[in-house]
């Protein structure tokens, strides 16, 4: 009489079964490492990366500056506050220490510097802009109410709740217009050696 397997002896003989590639598991393993020293680079203003580099296997070295690589990338993003600016510089730090060609990265690094400084300007504008529209919707609201308010409505349009939704509305859409173009760069510096 045959034995009846159970379930975990099943899922055992299958995983045995598998033949699994020693360089993608090499590549697996190593690219998370790198994922990983990347967060502690961003994080850790004394990491000496060179160093750190120099503590991997050279078999394993490529996948690491592969991880490294991505997670400096996916941390570079449109400037919202400091922190941001703070991150996205740390992040070219980062990218100018594992690329060779550090001219070349150094150009589209001034091309994205360029794109951020546009794109500050492009939202206090746009900013401004909305501000003024409101203010004379308001505006044109109080006189159709026929309230004198002494020519002040006293209202900071910056606080009412349509303001507010607009205003989300138009720094998504100018974000989402900005950010192709980021990530149109993020792919020339992956194909920078």
């Amino acid at each position: 009489m045959e034995k009846i397997k159970t379930a975990l002896e099943i899922a055992l003989e299958r995983a045995a079964a598998v033949k699994v590639d020693p360089e993608k598991l090499l590549e697996i393993e190593n690219v998370s490492q790198g994922k990983v020293l990347g967060a502690r680079f961003l994080s850790d203003q004394g990491l000496n990366l060179k160093e750190e580099l120099l503590k991997i296997r050279p078999e394993a070295r490529p996948y690491v500056l592969k991880g490294l690589e991505e997670t400096f990338l996916n941390n570079l993003r449109l400037p919202r506050d400091g922190d941001t600016m703070n991150t996205n510089r740390r992040c070219m730090d980062g990218l100018l220490q594992i690329k060779k060609n550090r001219s070349l990265l150094k150009q589209v690094f001034k091309e994205i510097e360029m794109l951020f400084q546009y794109y500050a300007r492009s939202l206090e504008q746009a900013y401004l802009n909305l501000k003024e529209e409101f203010a004379v919707k308001v505006a044109q609201g109080v006189r159709a109410m026929n309230l004198s308010m002494g020519g002040r409505t006293g209202i900071n349009v910056e606080h009412m709740p349509e303001f507010q939704e607009e205003w989300f509305r138009v720094r998504d859409q100018l974000a989402s217009q900005y950010d192709r173009v980021l990530e149109e760069k993020r792919e020339q510096i992956r194909k920078i050696d």
